[in-house]
């Protein structure tokens, strides 16, 4: 079975070439070749790829445009492998992760997709007051240790970092929405791992938890900051109202063209935050998480709020 794993890479060389020389020992089929994404700013990607390039099935593309998302979808339209495996540029992988995706693939066969638990590689201890506000990713995830089909109504997505379809199931849904995804700006929305796997389990396609397909996720320091998860809530947000708020909240009272009601929690909360700064409030981290999110949640309206006009006039 002719398989590309697909790597998006944004100015992280030493951490991909981590993950380059775990692939030189997991992936030694010739069946089975890498294609690495380079996105945004020029950062050295290229020249570590055209070493490991040298050793085995590798390829390096460039995409000036610093958007996850579209790289995603860049890498897929410029390869024709049959089953398409996801690793993000900071994990590390043990040796057989790539065998196992495989195996499963072939007994299960098209119609599933397939995700493995992720363990954390920290530099420095969590804050406790934050850890609520952290994303799996940062806390890592480990459901069970058994191979299983995963319930379709309480499915909590695969890491974008750590997952495996058949290309013929991604063409039935379609491509990663380029509204989600991480880009440059500290304001983009994320998501576009879990808007496309929702896709694929509307579709009938059945989600398998591969427990031996661990990948261990890098966490920098500034991962544990209040500065840091304050901008994770604050995406979000934005998040959150372009993948659902945006469509239900279309026929809502505006004011400068988003929600009202809207406007004014978040002006509510703001307020909540700088007070619980000056007065050093008990709870205030979680004030301030709030108000990140609803600041989020409106930045995701305001942004959006033409969409929403053209959807009113539509019905």
């Amino acid at each position: 079975m002719k398989t590309v794993i697909i790597i998006p890479t944004h100015k992280r060389a030493a951490m991909l070439k981590r993950l380059l020389t775990d692939l030189t020992r997991a992936a030694p089929h010739p069946d089975i070749s890498v294609l690495v994404v380079e996105n945004g700013p020029r950062s050295g990607a290229e020249t570590i790829c055209e070493d490991f390039a040298r050793r085995g099935r590798l390829h390096y593309r460039y995409f000036s445009h610093g958007h996850k998302s579209v790289a995603l979808n860049f890498a897929i339209q410029n390869s024709s492998q049959d089953f398409i495996i996801f690793f993000d540029d900071d994990v590390a992988l043990p040796e057989d992760i790539v065998s196992i995706y495989v195996e499963a693939a072939r007994r299960y066969g098209p119609g599933h997709f397939f995700g493995g638990p992720l363990t954390t590689d920290t530099e420095i201890p969590c804050p406790a007051d934050l850890v609520p506000y952290l994303p799996l990713s940062a806390t890592g995830w480990a459901p069970t240790d058994r191979e299983m089909i995963m319930d379709k109504d309480r499915f909590q997505y695969f890491f974008g970092a750590n997952w495996a379809v058949f290309r013929s199931d991604l063409n039935a849904v379609g491509a990663f929405s380029e509204e989600l995804g991480i880009t440059a700006s500290p304001r983009s929305a994320m998501g576009e791992e879990n808007d496309i796997q929702e896709r694929l389990v509307q579709a009938g396609i059945i989600p398998v938890y591969l427990p031996g397909a661990l990948v261990r996720h890098h966490v920098p320091p500034e991962c544990y900051t209040p500065a840091w998860v304050w901008r994770r809530r604050f995406r979000l947000g934005v998040t959150d109202w372009k993948r659902t708020e945006c469509v239900e909240q279309a026929h809502c009272r505006k004011l400068l063209g988003v929600p009202a009601w809207l406007l004014r929690a978040a002006l509510q909360q703001k307020a909540k935050a700088v007070l619980s700064t000056i007065l050093r409030w008990r709870g205030k981290t979680d004030i301030r998480m709030q108000e990140a999110y609803l600041r989020g949640l409106l930045h995701g309206a305001w942004t959006t709020r033409g969409a929403a006009r053209a959807r009113q006039d539509i019905t």
